[in-house]
């Protein structure tokens, strides 16, 4: 399984591209955010609240999951989603996640950030491999012009490093 961790303040404009190539493409792709505060819907919260450790909700064509049970690191995060996936996906991708993948090597790493400083920061607390950068301010030295740029950049990495076969073989 290919991991990819987007970092940076605009990395939910990679997410989109990124996951749209490799989807199209026939990969099978799940994906994890970090977020300081999650809102949970108020069905789930009374369920939480009343002692329940997973709670889930479904409806005609979604299903949410929560629970109290915090992953900690990358390998319980990789096994709660094989856990929830009805087959096991070909990439994860991880929206934030810094301090969780910062010394990772087997995470590729893409920051998708508003300024060079940010690029900078980032990286200086980050391990290889870091695939590329894309900047809004177009102002960080050999970046990427686009989001889609560095989305394809990321998926021939995945194929480089054999972390992602070439076309997924689908019955």
């Amino acid at each position: 399984m290919m991991i990819v961790a987007l970092l940076g303040g605009k990395k939910e404009e990679l997410y989109k591209p990124l996951v749209n190539m490799l989807a199209s493409s026939g990969y099978r792709v799940s994906s994890a955010i970090y977020l300081r505060k999650v809102n949970i819907p108020s069905e789930l919260k009374k369920l939480a609240e009343a002692g329940a450790g997973i709670t889930l909700a479904y409806s005609t064509n979604r299903l949410v999951y929560t629970t109290t049970f915090v992953p900690d690191n990358l390998e319980d995060i990789k096994k709660r989603i094989s856990c929830l996936s009805p087959v096991e996906p070909d990439v994860l991708v991880l929206l934030g996640f810094q301090k969780l993948v910062s010394d990772r090597r087997d995470v590729l790493k893409a920051l998708s950030v508003w300024s060079a400083k940010e690029a900078n920061s980032l990286i200086s607390g980050l391990s290889p491999p870091i695939v590329g950068v894309y900047s809004e301010r177009q102002d960080f030295p050999d970046g990427y012009n686009s989001p889609v740029e560095l989305a394809k950049a990321i998926i021939e990495e995945g194929r480089r490093r054999s972390v992602l076969p070439p076309l997924p073989k689908r019955v």
